[in-house]
């Protein structure tokens, strides 16, 4: 039999998978009804098995609850707390206690006391309330009036005085910037030397210390 060349053949029947479908005829479309009976089918078939696990839940009674630990939030230290090796007097007229906790005093005085506290235990008798505002015998402002200086009676539970070796070594540690901050007055009852130290008779009971301005407020 000889083959047939190609194109004289019959040409290929029409059908619905890679040929439009003949005149008059549209393919099958899944109407409202049908998704209805479907969904119906699904549901009516998974029903046995959502019920089954609910009956598995219910065996089991109620969930124990769970409960989380509750994150422990630690407070922000305190600018203003007091530290242990610190205590203030009124004997001397001023108000110390109270400045202690103002923003207002310099943020190098709260430096000083703490890092002093840390080492010995002192008593402030003065900050700002209650002194002069000028250096005794001048018409020059004190650093205690601007919230720079700061007066020391005790060292160590003992009055300051020439006798007390605990308050001399903590002049010399405060004139040599060991608390991390550089005053530019370090009054004592003991003649070091050359600034910031000096002495004279109005500083043989305490000992004064004072930073040179501006104002370094802020301590809050």
């Amino acid at each position: 039999m000889r083959p047939v060349p190609p194109g004289w053949g019959p040409p290929p029947r029409p059908g619905w998978g890679h040929y439009p479908p003949p005149p008059g005829r549209r393919r099958p479309e899944l109407g409202g009804v049908t998704v209805l009976v479907l969904v119906t089918v699904l549901a009516a078939l998974t029903a046995p098995h959502v019920q089954a696990l609910r009956g598995k839940l219910a065996d089991l009674g109620p969930l124990p609850a769970i409960h989380l630990p509750k994150p422990e939030l630690s407070a922000p230290p305190s600018a203003t707390g007091v530290p242990k090796g610190l205590s203030f007097t009124d004997g001397a007229g001023c108000r110390p206690a109270g400045d202690y906790r103002s923003p207002r005093l310099d943020r190098r005085v709260r430096a000083l006391l703490v890092a002093a506290a840390g080492q010995y235990r002192i008593r402030v008798s003065c900050l700002r309330t209650g002194h002069s505002w000028y250096v005794k015998g001048t018409r020059r402002v004190s650093n205690h009036s601007v919230w720079r200086g700061v007066d020391v009676d005790q060292v160590d539970g003992r009055p300051l005085s020439p006798a007390n070796a605990a308050a001399r070594r903590l002049a010399v540690w405060i004139g040599q910037g060991r608390a991390g901050v550089q005053p530019s007055e370090v009054g004592s009852p003991w003649r070091f030397g050359a600034r910031p130290w000096f002495t004279d008779s109005g500083h043989q009971d305490h000992l004064h210390v004072g930073f040179a301005g501006p104002t370094q407020a802020g301590g809050r």
